[in-house]
């Protein structure tokens, strides 16, 4: 056996060996140089040769791509002549017009190593074969890069790289084979696949002219609507009055713009944040493949120790499932029964059914059924069903159900349901159901919040108070909620006035019933510890609960008058301690036995008035 090695017009000849000294030999050449040659294949050069032997042939290749080729005389029929002319084309595409696949090639350092491709004498089907090629712009003849090639019925894929180069393994089953071609702003094209033999096969697609380019800054936001990367549609601030109100509300203009452009603000944020999160579960080629894949592909089961590592391959995050197992991280496009996940389960698209995790369900879209995780539900379209969490629920539109968590709820859009938290709750819009945590805030809503602080800032009942009344010289009090239930957070003074207490700090609830032309009725009920001079705060043991009824007059928008009775009892583990005797100014009714020195219990009929500001 000989090997001939050509550099620069040097032939290395030697006389027939075995094999063992041949690999010593390749080993040798293969690391004596210690300049890497990178990408020797991916070289452009012009040659042009007629009626040519092929060793001269290889020779000047060699000399124009500063390289050297590695073979054998006795695999390769070098004096055979052969013609070629090649304008600036890649060192591939020229061996591959040299040699019509019947010699293999790859690249060792600064060589290129030719082999012959061997053929079986019974030539029998192989069980996998490989596709390799260009993917070119039909209309530029550019390459390619980041092409999306797929099967469907194996999930085979691959992506090409940055030359336009693609290499894909496919399997040799019977019958043909439907390779597709996907590429963002192309045409997408669909390949019959005859041949269960390793071929080079090049891929022209079309530019879609009927959809326009998007800007390179949206390169890597997808558009489509299946997709985790999609922009969030924001909804529009409506006003809530009553249960029958209307989808569409007009938006109010001068405060409601000031408003829209600070949440407008936020969600542009919260996208920025929602991709960089995303894009951490998927693999370099997922991205890409979810980017170029329009198609939408089912399988009745899948299952994935990661988002790329999994029954679904490459191809999982354009793949919708009936049943998905996660054991630690999944991606999918969608799920249709079930999905179960020891830590993420992350769907583009939508979800019906069940969806567990023990960590975090992220879903792109829409959720129809039950979604518990232990950590975090994040559901950017709408909801309909039970969402429950130990931590947050989270739903960027609409939400039809029961949303459960053990610190808070955020609805984006519509509540047309309950929303129970131990800590807060959000809602754009209420329209029925109700809001119960410790704080809840909604920007309309139809019903009544249930809670220690309930905000609702279009449509919600607020008015800062300031009073005077037989207990307090001076009181102020802020009431929120809605008309039909507020939170009251009271406050009151007397200075240093003999027989009256320092202070007292209250809460309480209340309801308002509109009389109509500026009238209305209050009833509100309060609890509030009272604060006398010189007492230590580990020393307070008094407290009043108050049940006032007042009538309101509005002189303007803003502004209102009130007075009306009210009924007191106050409790203390002190004796004596309102002094009813030195007892000065506005004089109680008191009812029951009349006030005495060793008193403990007070119960008294008083009269507040005072101003109010409305909302």
């Amino acid at each position: 056996m000989e090997m001939v090695v050509s550099k620069y017009h040097i032939r290395l000849l030697t006389i027939r060996i075995y094999s063992l000294p041949l690999i010593l030999l390749l080993f040798t050449l293969t690391f004596s140089n210690s300049v890497s040659a990178q990408d020797l294949l991916e070289k452009r050069i012009s040659i042009r040769v007629n009626n040519q032997p092929l060793d001269e042939t290889l020779q000047q290749i060699a000399e124009l791509g500063n390289f050297s080729f590695s073979y054998s005389p006795d695999m390769i029929d070098i004096k055979s002549r052969v013609s070629i002319n090649a304008s600036g084309e890649r060192i591939r595409d020229i061996l591959n017009a040299l040699f019509k696949n019947k010699v293999t090639f790859k690249e060792r350092r600064k060589y290129i190593i030719l082999q012959k491709n061997d053929e079986p004498e019974k030539p029998k089907e192989p069980e996998e074969f490989n596709l390799n090629g260009y993917i070119i712009d039909n209309r530029t003849g550019n390459k390619l890069a980041n092409a999306s090639i797929y099967e469907s019925a194996t999930l085979a894929s691959a992506v090409s790289n940055q030359y336009g180069y693609y290499k894909i393994r496919l399997p040799a089953s019977p019958g043909a084979i439907r390779l597709e071609v996907r590429k963002e702003e192309y045409v997408g094209k669909s390949i019959s696949i005859t041949s269960k033999q390793d071929t080079y096969l090049q891929i022209n697609l079309n530019p879609d002219t009927l959809r326009p380019i998007s800007p390179k800054s949206q390169t890597f936001i997808s558009v489509r609507e299946d997709s985790l990367h999609h922009k969030i549609a924001i909804p529009k601030t409506q006003i809530a009055q009553n249960e029958s109100i209307p989808d569409t509300v007009p938006v109010r203009d001068a405060e409601d713009r000031v408003i829209g452009r600070e949440y407008e603000r936020f969600v542009k944020t919260y996208q920025k944040v929602q991709n960089s999160f995303v894009n951490a579960f998927a693999s370099a080629k997922q991205a890409v493949h979810t980017r170029n894949i329009t198609d939408t592909l089912y399988r009745p089961f899948q299952a994935s120790v990661l988002p790329f590592l999994g029954t679904n391959h490459e191809l999982s995050g354009n793949i919708v499932n009936d049943y998905s197992i996660n054991f630690i991280a999944g991606y999918s496009l969608g799920v249709n029964k079930l999905e179960v996940g020891s830590f993420v389960n992350v769907v583009r698209g939508n979800v019906k059914g069940f969806q567990l995790a023990g960590i975090s369900n992220i879903v792109g879209r829409n959720v129809s059924g039950f979604q518990y995780a232990n950590f975090l539900n994040l559901t950017l379209g709408n909801f309909h069903g039970f969402q429950g969490t130990n931590v947050i629920n989270y739903t960027g539109g609409n939400f039809s159900g029961f949303q459960l968590a053990g610190v808070g709820n955020v609805v984006v859009g519509t509540l047309r349901g309950y929303q129970l938290s131990l800590s807060y709750n959000y809602a754009n819009t209420v329209r029925s159901g109700h809001q119960i945590g410790i704080v809840n805030y909604a920007d309309s809503s139809a019903t009544v919040p249930f809670g220690l602080f309930s905000y609702v800032r279009r449509n919600g009942y607020r008015r800062y108070e300031f009073a005077t009344d037989e207990f307090s010289y001076f009181s102020t009090a802020f009431k929120t909620g809605v008309s039909r239930f507020y939170n009251i957070f009271a406050l009151s003074f007397n200075g240093t006035a003999t027989g009256k207490p320092l202070g007292s700090l209250g809460y309480g609830f209340g309801t308002a019933q509109p009389l109509g032309k500026g009238w209305a009725a209050n009833a509100d009920l309060t609890g509030s510890v009272v604060f006398f001079k010189n007492q230590e705060i580990e020393d307070i043991d008094t407290g009043i609960f108050r049940l006032s009824v007042s009538i309101e007059k509005k002189l303007t928008n803003k502004f209102a008058l009130f007075a009306g009775p009210a009924l007191s009892l106050l409790t203390s583990a002190t004796p004596n301690i309102l002094k009813t005797t030195d007892k000065k100014g506005l004089q109680p009714i008191w009812l029951g036995t009349s006030a005495g020195p060793a008193q403990q219990v007070y119960h008294w009929l008083g009269f507040q008035a005072g101003i109010r500001f409305c909302n």
